[in-house]
Parts: C-alpha cells; sequence; structure tokens
C-alpha cells in the first residue's frame, strides 16, 4: 500500500521540494541525497510520488524553488490546497515544472505588477493552470 502523500500529511507549504527538505530536516538527514542509498532514494521518491531521478534532479534546485506557484495560483483564482487535495498528481508536476523554470525573475516581476503581462509565453505550468481554472477544482 502507498505511503500517505506528504501534501496530504503535512500543510501545504508552497512546494513539494520545501516539503521534502521539512521532512528531511526532521528525520535529521544530514547526508545528501547522493549519499543514500538507492532503496532510501526509491523509497522517498515513492513518498513523493516521484521516480528517483524526478527526487534527485528536484534536490537540486533549493527548497524554495517553486514558491512562486502558489502566488500564480491565487492570482488566477486558484487554491493551491484545494488543488493538492482533488488533483495531487497534477499539483506535484505543477511544482516538478516550477521547480525547473528558468524564467523566476521575469515571474516574480511579473507577480508584483499585472499578473496578465505575458506570463503565457514563459510559464511551462500555463496550460495546466488554465485548464484548472476551467474545472471545477478551484
Amino acid at each position: 500500500m502507498l505511503a500517505p502523500s506528504p501534501s496530504k500529511s503535512l500543510p501545504f507549504i508552497g512546494s513539494l521540494l520545501a516539503a521534502f527538505c521539512d521532512r528531511m530536516r526532521s528525520r535529521k538527514f544530514r547526508l545528501s541525497l547522493d549519499e543514500c542509498d538507492s532503496y532510501e532514494v526509491e523509497r522517498m521518491a515513492h513518498e513523493f510520488g516521484l521516480s528517483p531521478r524526478e527526487l534527485s534532479l528536484m534536490s537540486k534546485f533549493g527548497p524554495g524553488a517553486a514558491d512562486l506557484l502558489p502566488r500564480r495560483m491565487a492570482a488566477m483564482g486558484l487554491d493551491p490546497a484545494v488543488v493538492d487535495q482533488c488533483e495531487p498528481a497534477t499539483m506535484r508536476d505543477l511544482q516538478r515544472l516550477c521547480s525547473a523554470c528558468k524564467s523566476k525573475k521575469i515571474c516574480q516581476r511579473d507577480l508584483r505588477g499585472d499578473h496578465n503581462s505575458g506570463w503565457v509565453r514563459y510559464c511551462p505550468n500555463a496550460g495546466t493552470l488554465f485548464a484548472l481554472q476551467q474545472s471545477t477544482v478551484r
């Protein structure tokens, strides 16, 4: 049986990576992911609904890598906690893509001002966010 999703057992804190880092701290892990054996990496990845490769990639981005996602979602009238509850796999994908995005500075600037100032052109989550906005998950 699958372990409960961390997003269900932890309050929504803005990003999967932040949840991962909090969990690592709570377990007092001091080793980097590269120093864990493959079983431990696979187990942690499974807990977060990721492949070991995805977990390894996300661990390189830092704890605040997807912090802009909840702000973008709020600007669109989407509640990240509701999306996480109703569509956890979609939320993980949104967080994963946001974490790896190379347009964080322009996104942050756009979020400070006009929320519709062309973010659709650079945001890898634009299509999914618009689909969520049109759905009943808000």
